[in-house]
């Protein structure tokens, strides 16, 4: 499963609990998978480049402050995407959306996901994983 969509600045919350995150505008909200939560994914930049990344789809329930996103946590990137077209694969499902009783709690579960994803990535690598 995949979709496009530009990158557009967010509320910068991803970015103060340590992940900062690729807020992406969907073209087709209805080709997003049906269920809310955090996916292994990969993003493919404007450039070319794909990445591997960690992706929540949905309300953040511990945070809430607006609508559902998609945010793209991107491993080992810190450069600026604000107005870029991606495009985004959905490899696996991590897990639902939870509401955490504290930012902290939700920040340890947010590398708990990362740790997950860099293990996913690392076994695909190693050809254990599926591919592309």
């Amino acid at each position: 499963m995949q979709i496009t969509g530009q990158v557009q600045q967010g509320k910068r919350v991803g970015r103060q609990l340590g992940f900062p995150t690729a807020n992406i505008q969907p073209d087709n909200p209805a080709l997003l998978p049906a269920q809310n939560g955090v996916y292994v994914a990969r993003i493919v930049l404007a450039d070319g480049r794909v990445l591997p990344c960690v992706l929540n789809k949905g309300r953040h329930p511990t945070l809430p402050e607006g609508a559902a996103t998609v945010e793209a946590h991107i491993l080992d990137f810190h450069e600026d995407l604000y107005g870029q077209r991606v495009r985004v694969e959905f490899l696996r499902f991590l897990r639902p959306e939870t509401r955490f009783p504290n930012p902290e709690a939700l920040r340890e579960q947010i590398a708990r996901d990362e740790a997950a994803a860099r293990a996913w990535f690392a076994a695909e690598n190693n050809g254990r994983a599926g591919t592309k």
